[in-house]
């Protein structure tokens, strides 16, 4: 049973970020901007990346903890050396008393860090004049070339065609490893796994309701990792030189397609049961005691089972700007 309206309530209640969160960290990512832009000379713009701009972050395992937002910070070419926009920016924030104690340096970023909230990454970007991003590497004082902005496109491209439930399915993965805890991965490959499961227009269908979309991209992403026993390279789409296994080794990757086997068999076995609560039992050990509703709690299996069916099935349409 695949349960839409469970699903649907699940990732609202549980995995989305509250909203409350959320308007605070806009609030402050307009205040930083406006900061930014009177006082530093070479400020151009700034832009969402990351999670933040895909709108798949997830509430923080525990209440108090933070959670990680990033934003790109376009500054002018200045001819410098790649450490000195970081160090001018780093600068610029500890000269003032709102950040001054918030602020610390990371190899590619400047951190303010919101404790107990969020910590929220300013990457110093360097547009090149061919229409290239460079960011700043503060370790190797060199750039790197990125392509946050097309990246970002391109996922939600596939986003559409699954009626907005990839960016869902991707906060319900993201659950999965932080709440379990069992295995690692960085959001930007967990994410292109994600998003390398959809291939065209003619999937529509398979991702119509949150559950359908959930087996058909653990299914997938399950295949790819099964049939490549030894790590392969995961790629930015838009910047095929950009390689997201770089945080990851042999060792890490076997663990993680050990592990996603075995939760994809548990999602499977959950979707195909036939009867109510143990369907609801099944999907418990995938997501916890917080999922669903068993008969005897209330809970109404007499649709619920149905696929497709209409009671609780949110259809998502984003519509450009996608960075919300």
């Amino acid at each position: 049973m695949n349960h839409p309206q469970f699903f649907n309530k699940f990732f609202d209640d549980e995995v989305d970020l509250n909203p409350s969160r959320l308007r605070k960290l806009n609030d402050s990512v307009k205040a930083i901007s406006e900061f930014l832009s009177r006082n530093l000379d070479s400020y151009i713009k700034i832009e969402r990346q990351g999670s933040y701009a895909l709108r798949t972050i997830i509430k923080p395992v525990r209440e108090n903890q933070g959670y990680d937002a990033d934003i790109l910070l376009y500054m002018k070419d200045m001819g410098k050396y790649p450490r000195d926009y970081i160090n001018e920016l780093c600068q610029c924030l500890r000269g003032n008393g709102v950040y001054a104690e918030k602020a610390r340096r990371k190899t590619r970023c400047v951190v303010l860090d919101y404790a107990g909230d969020f910590h929220l990454d300013i990457v110093p970007c360097v547009p090149s004049g061919n229409g290239n991003q460079k960011i700043c590497n503060d370790d190797t004082n060199e750039f790197e070339q990125t392509d946050g902005t097309g990246y970002r496109d391109w996922f939600n491209d596939k986003n559409n065609i699954t009626h907005g439930n990839l960016k869902r399915i991707t906060g319900l993965l993201k659950y999965l490893r932080d709440h379990k805890g069992n295995f690692t991965a960085k959001s930007i490959l967990l994410t292109t796994l994600i998003g390398n499961t959809v291939r065209d227009e003619s999937d529509s269908d398979l991702f119509r309701t949150l559950p359908d979309a959930l087996k058909t991209v653990s299914n997938r992403i399950n295949g790819f990792l099964q049939s490549n026993r030894v790590m392969p390279r995961i790629t930015n789409p838009a910047l095929p030189e950009e390689d997201f296994t770089r945080h990851w080794d042999q060792k890490k990757y076997a663990h993680f397609r050990d592990l996603f086997k075995i939760y994809n068999d548990k999602i499977n076995e959950a979707f195909d049961a036939v009867e109510h609560d143990d369907s609801i039992e099944k999907w418990r050990n995938v997501f916890g005691d917080n999922f669903g509703k068993k008969q005897g709690d209330g809970g109404d299996g007499s649709s619920s089972g149905h696929r497709g069916a209409g009671v609780g099935t949110v259809t998502v349409t984003p519509r450009k700007p996608y960075a919300r």
